[in-house]
């Protein structure tokens, strides 16, 4: 199965995949590995130790865009039937392709039972992450679970258990306590932060966040805003707002991030107030709205679960929506702010992951069951294959701009299984 994004080698000849059969089987999933394109050859380059249906588990794999190297899902060696794989018990494991089978945990991990108001140190998580995707210099984003907040919603329903985005890097020293260290805690190679600030009781109306999700970093260098200020480092995210009657929608939103110059500053322990129902952004974050969809006929990003995309230069960020009709259409914003333009005008709703080409002239995912491309330019839409004995699902992901790869299950449920296409 073939992540959503980022699954290319960078010279184009590979393609990293991970061997779950099903969506949500990263628990029972125990190994990486990736394919030639050109032979079909496959090397392995990771296999857990002593898996069982709770975990460790792995899953979702991504290729550095420049170096030799991946980043995948890897549950907590600890997992056990009696405390298994979950939202917050896995993080960012990075394999150098060179030296396959040993990984090294990308961010830190310290989980302190007794420390439910604090982050236990600068640069250092309490949680799990997933769902990581690189810049074009090797900082990587995330989606993150806090270990407290997952465990007091299991025995609390007063206590959510808040889901927000997070981003890592290499380059400044980490603080905390190194001594406790093992398979649930541990120290890893990159400084990791919390960029947006949700939280668990909102204001109605207000541009407050309930819930961060599948965010993309903004540009191949970044982006310009609209004072002329640019921003090397910022994520685009989908987050969960509400209304003045409470009903709750998927609203793009971009979060600037402060620079390593600027996180080198701020040092000491970033308060989490987890018991105050926030999980709160390092200093030096800043969140703005983009989107203001409520009066629409169908309000709120729709459609397939979809992770942001970015045009090269930063201008706009495209995502699904429903169109008057009620058909799933490729949508886009500009970053600086302003109106919300449909660029597609499909007979059929997008069905899968939307990825960009690397020019971003044109964007590809599934439709009818069937590849589409849509020229970003002309709203024009082609369709790039037939249909099919195989159930096509994912993300189309290019190599070339007339070469791309994709998922589709063979043979019949269930019996079937995922294979990896390489179409021209």
């Amino acid at each position: 199965m073939l992540n959503r994004r980022q699954s290319i080698s960078p010279d184009g000849q590979w393609v990293v995949y991970d061997t779950r059969n099903e969506d949500s089987h990263i628990a029972r999933t125990h190994a990486i590995e990736m394919v030639k394109m050109d032979t079909g050859d496959i090397a392995p380059l990771y296999r857990t130790r002593n898996p069982t249906a709770y975990g460790p588990g792995v899953g979702a794999a991504a290729f550095h865009p420049s170096a030799q190297k991946i980043i995948f899902i890897h549950g907590l060696e600890s997992c056990s039937a009696t405390n298994p794989y979950s939202s917050a018990r896995r993080f960012g494991a990075i394999v150098d392709i060179a030296a396959p089978w040993e990984y090294c945990h990308a961010e830190s991990r310290i989980v302190l039972q007794d420390a439910a108001t604090d982050m236990p140190g600068y640069g250092i998580l309490s949680g799990g992450t997933h769902a990581h995707s690189w810049s074009t210099d090797g900082w990587i984003s995330f989606t993150y679970n806090d270990a407290y907040l997952e465990g007091r919603a299991r025995i609390d329903n007063k206590v959510r258990d808040l889901r927000t985005v997070g981003f890592m890097l290499q380059g400044i020293g980490l603080a905390g306590d190194t001594l406790k260290t093992g398979q649930e805690n541990f120290i890893g190679t990159y400084a990791a932060f919390i960029a947006v600030e949700v939280k668990a009781e909102v204001r109605l109306g207000s541009d407050d966040v309930e819930q961060s999700v599948e965010e993309c970093w903004i540009g191949t260098n970044g982006y310009t805003d609209a004072t002329g200020n640019d921003h090397e480092h910022a994520i685009a995210f989908q987050g969960a707002v509400r209304d003045e009657q409470g009903n709750l929608y998927h609203e793009i939103f971009v979060c600037d991030l402060p620079n390593l110059v600027e996180l080198r500053k701020i040092g000491g322990v970033e308060p989490a107030r987890r018991r105050e129902g926030i999980l709160a952004s390092v200093p030096g974050c800043s969140q703005r709205r983009l989107t203001h969809t409520l009066n629409r006929k169908y309000p709120g990003i729709q459609g397939p679960r979809n992770w942001l995309v970015s045009s090269p230069d930063g201008e706009h960020v495209y995502f699904p929506m429903r169109d008057d009709a009620d058909i799933v259409q490729l949508h886009r914003v500009a970053t600086k702010g302003g109106a919300l333009e449909q660029v597609s005008s499909l007979p059929h709703s997008i069905e899968g992951q939307i990825s960009m080409n690397a020019h971003g002239t044109a964007c590809a995912f599934l439709s009818d069951q069937r590849v589409c491309l849509v020229n970003l330019e002309t709203g024009e839409h082609a369709w790039l294959t037939g249909t099919t004995e195989q159930k096509l699902f994912g993300a189309v992901q290019f190599v070339e701009e007339d070469r791309w790869v994709l998922n589709a299950y063979v043979g019949n449920p269930p019996d079937h299984f995922a294979q990896i296409f390489v179409c021209e």
